[in-house]
């Protein structure tokens, strides 16, 4: 099992986040020729230049979705692109949101995946994307407040209350200490060979 034990956090983070809280298949192994149900349909990687949401591009793309939006800051995109998102959207710009419902299509975002877990940064226009029917799994804790000489920061494990939802959006946290819970974790060690 020494293979396992250098599969990196980040990694299984995703995986968890894919399947037990956004619901999209990652058989393993993954079938010869196997495209997913949904493979055009837009899927939101909200922090795309953070560890975590570069395997997660790397991992959708892995699995034949070709519909992978991202933010990120500018000097990423050139990075993203490579590893298989479709369109690169600076967070820091102030049309994000507009630019981000202009390229996902008719349907919109149904699935985010949220690698920042901040409630301005990235919740707050997040629910502003999310529609009926979408789900939305945030890294957890939230970053409620920053610290600062100020004041101390504040977390918060609730995303459904950082943010006004849609009704019918289903936001999530990620808790992936958890992740022995799924049953891929089980089916991936009986067919790793130490």
């Amino acid at each position: 099992m020494k293979e396992v034990v250098t599969v990196p956090n980040n990694f299984v983070t995703v995986f968890h986040s894919l399947t037990a809280d956004l619901g999209i298949g990652t058989p393993w192994p993954k079938p010869s020729g196997y495209v997913p149900e949904y493979a055009d349909q837009a899927i939101l990687v909200w922090g795309g230049g953070s560890s975590v949401g570069q395997f997660a591009i790397q991992i959708l793309k892995f699995y034949g979705y070709t519909n992978i939006l991202t933010t990120a800051s500018a000097r990423h995109h050139d990075k993203l692109r490579s590893y298989g998102a479709k369109h690169m959207l600076d967070y820091n710009s102030v049309s994000v949101i507009k630019d981000i419902l202009n390229v996902s299509g008719s349907e919109g975002v149904k699935k985010v995946l949220d690698c920042i877990g901040s409630k301005d940064r990235s919740i707050a226009p997040i629910a502003k994307i999310a529609k009926n029917g979408a789900r939305v799994a945030v890294m957890l804790p939230v970053i409620v407040r920053n610290s600062s000489e100020e004041h101390e920061p504040i977390y918060s494990m609730e995303v459904g209350e950082e943010a006004t939802w849609e009704k019918g959006v289903e936001p999530r946290g990620v808790r992936t200490h958890f992740y022995l819970e799924v049953s891929w974790v089980f089916f991936f060690r009986t067919q790793v060979k130490t």
